[in-house]
């Protein structure tokens, strides 16, 4: 599996949310197991996703997975 990473806007009082799996954590039924971070500042979640880029992650849309 691959490292990779999707954003989405608006969900709740969270104005950014990115959800990074790093190819290796899985569920207990073998699914991915993605971590989250939520931003309130578009500067710390551009900073966030650049420091992803730098560590291979790519980008891919959430329904992708």
């Amino acid at each position: 599996m691959t490292k990779t990473f999707h954003v989405q806007e608006n969900i709740g009082k969270a104005r950014y949310i990115v959800s990074y799996h790093d190819g290796v954590q899985t569920n207990r039924d073998g699914s991915p197991f993605f971590g989250i971070y939520i931003f309130h500042n578009k500067k710390k979640l551009a900073s966030f996703v650049k420091g992803l880029q730098k560590e291979g992650y790519k980008e891919r849309p959430y329904w992708h997975q």
